[in-house]
């Protein structure tokens, strides 16, 4: 059974949240309208792509303390704590998408004695983690293509 176009714009809306695109969201939300969706069904997709987005949140949080084990340490002295919090920052919002969290941090940034090339740097170093991950993802993705490939396709329409 092939996707509806209401079914492929709530995924749409879903996907953009959950990757933290505001103006995919805009987008996606007035074509999912006009593809004839109520209220409820964009709430569901909107709530659907939050608890992916809050889990894969969960689950790296989890797994970055692991490697911690037991160790408590502070930062080393030779650390600005305020510095290494916006630059952490920074990747960060850059790696999720979030526009507002990142001008945020930009803001924050010369008050911190963060450069203007050192923000360039830190979302280069985030654009190619982030690309890194997606590559993971994709790879996935392409083993599910390439076995569909190896299945028979089905009739279509009765042909």
């Amino acid at each position: 059974m092939p996707i509806t176009n209401l079914e492929k714009e709530l995924a749409a809306v879903g996907i953009s949240i959950a990757a933290g695109c505001k103006p995919c969201t805009d987008f996606h939300i007035k074509a999912v309208r006009e593809a004839g969706a109520e209220a409820p069904a964009v709430r569901d997709a909107v709530d659907q792509a939050a608890a992916v987005r809050a889990a894969a949140n969960g689950i790296m949080y989890s797994y970055g303390l692991a490697h911690l084990g037991n160790e408590v340490s502070a930062l080393p002295a030779r650390v600005d704590p305020k510095r290494q919090a916006v630059l952490t920052g920074l990747g960060a919002a850059f790696a999720v998408n979030c526009t507002s969290t990142l001008d945020q941090h930009i803001a924050a940034a010369g008050e911190a004695g963060v450069s203007t090339g050192e923000i360039v740097e830190i979302a280069s170093l985030a654009r190619f983690i982030k690309g890194k991950g997606a590559s993971h993802v994709d790879k996935r993705i392409e083993a599910l293509e390439k076995e569909s490939e190896a299945e028979p396709a089905a009739a279509c329409c009765g042909a």
